[in-house]
């Protein structure tokens, strides 16, 4: 992992549709407010719900003895507890939402210090995000 990366935020989102959906994605899923995660419902006209999975920022790590290490480290560590957490989500749970024409996926939002990114995905997130048929988008600098 490079210097560049600053920021991390990776989140399950689901939205799709004029009506606030509430907390339905999260109860589709098996996710109640009492988890670990961070649960944003949909209270607004286009809003998507998000389930933050994790959040890294180089502040966070500023005052460790080698911080571009711990950061690395903290990052990785955070998409082992996204694999977790997508693992406990309902595949059939996912499938009714979107058949009812919303739509779901994983966005990964970051900010850069300069124009390279080095970011390993683990394969236990990978094969949770397409066992729920899930996409992953990725936007810097936004």
């Amino acid at each position: 992992m490079t210097i560049g990366l600053q920021q991390i935020r990776a989140a399950l989102r689901g939205g799709g549709g004029p009506d606030p959906t509430g907390d339905a994605f999260f109860r589709l899923l098996g996710l109640s407010s009492d988890s670990s995660l961070r649960l944003s419902p949909s209270t607004s006209a286009w809003q998507w719900a998000l389930v933050e999975l994790f959040s890294v920022a180089m502040s966070d790590v500023k005052d460790a003895a080698e911080p571009c290490e711990a950061f690395a480290k903290r990052v990785q560590q955070g998409f082992n507890h996204a694999a977790f957490a997508l693992s406990h989500c309902r595949r059939d749970g996912l499938d009714e939402w979107r058949q009812s024409g919303k739509e779901a996926d994983v966005f990964i939002g970051g900010w850069l210090a300069n124009e390279q990114l080095d970011l390993k995905l683990p394969s236990d997130f990978l094969a949770q995000c397409a066992r729920l048929g899930l996409s992953i988008s990725m936007c810097t600098n936004d």
